[in-house]
Formats: structure tokens, C-alpha cells, sequence
């Protein structure tokens, strides 16, 4: 586990590489499991589990432009620098009230557990949370580079030349 946590990706390409074949995989994961006939509850736990991994290994080992590539991160640090931490925590605020909407249109709607809608609700809730922990978690990185002064060195405020 150690060498996968000492790999690095730096280049925007192989993100967004990492990102397809980490979505892909979940996709093959999940649909092998309901081909088997698992039950919905295991199939959203481990699907909640895979988005999981796939994001803490990411966080692990992608950095940012001018970011040092060797040492690992701090726990706390969920991206390279504090805009892009911010950016991602505000997302995963919408994606999350989006999910507390859903399930309260699922607590009442026709797919409503009490009409067998239960493995929506639980997927819906599953989701719902895994965005509200990825919002806080993004939200306090910015906040804590913030306060340490982690900007991008093309931000930082440039020095006064004296005549």
C-alpha cells in the first residue's frame, strides 16, 4: 500500500484519466453485483465504499501545479491550493442540498419507502452524506491553507522593489 501512496500525478491528463477509469470501474463493480442478484443495501454500501477509495487514494496522489511532488500531504489537505479546495467544498454543498431535496421529494413522493421506493431513499441518503463529508472536508482544507497562508505562487503577493 505504501508504493501506491508514493505515486504521483501531476498532469491535468492523467487526472482526469484516473477520475474515468476510477467511475468505470465503480460502474463494472456495481453491475456485476446486481447481476449476481446481491442485495440493493450491499450494492449501495459498496458503491458508497468505492467512491470512498477512489477519492482518498486521489487526494493521496495527485498535486497541484507547483505543488512538491515528494512529501506526502498533510491528513487535512484535500487539493493543491486553497481556491481549488474551496471550489470543490461549494460543489459538494450544492450536490448535498440537491441530495437532502431528493430525499425529502422520496419521503413523500410516489417512490416513498412505504410504495417499496426504499433502496432509492437508501442510495439517495448514501450519496447524500458521502457529499456532505467531501463539502466539509474541502471547505476545512481551504479554511486551514487559508489561515497557514498556502496560496499559488503566482498569488502570493509579489515584493516591493525599493529605488
Amino acid at each position: 500500500m505504501r508504493r501506491i501512496l508514493d505515486f504521483r500525478i501531476v498532469r491535468w491528463e492523467f487526472k482526469v484519466l484516473y477520475i474515468a477509469i476510477a467511475w468505470i470501474a465503480g460502474v463494472v463493480i456495481v453491475n456485476a453485483l446486481v447481476a449476481l442478484g446481491v442485495p440493493p443495501l450491499i450494492v449501495n454500501l459498496v458503491n458508497l465504499l468505492t467512491l470512498a477509495v477512489s477519492f482518498g487514494l486521489a487526494v493521496r496522489i495527485f498535486r497541484g501545479q507547483d505543488e512538491p511532488v515528494d512529501p506526502p500531504r498533510a491528513w487535512w489537505r484535500m487539493t493543491a491550493w486553497p481556491t481549488l479546495s474551496r471550489r470543490l467544498g461549494v460543489l459538494f454543498v450544492v450536490v448535498a442540498a440537491m441530495g437532502v431535496f431528493s430525499v425529502a421529494i422520496l419521503l413523500v413522493g410516489p417512490d416513498s419507502p412505504r410504495l417499496g421506493g426504499a433502496p432509492a431513499l437508501g442510495t439517495t441518503i448514501g450519496g447524500t452524506l458521502e457529499s456532505a463529508v467531501l463539502a466539509y472536508l474541502y471547505l476545512n482544507s481551504a479554511v486551514r491553507m487559508k489561515r497557514l497562508g498556502i496560496a499559488k505562487p503566482e498569488q502570493l503577493p509579489k515584493p516591493v522593489r525599493l529605488k
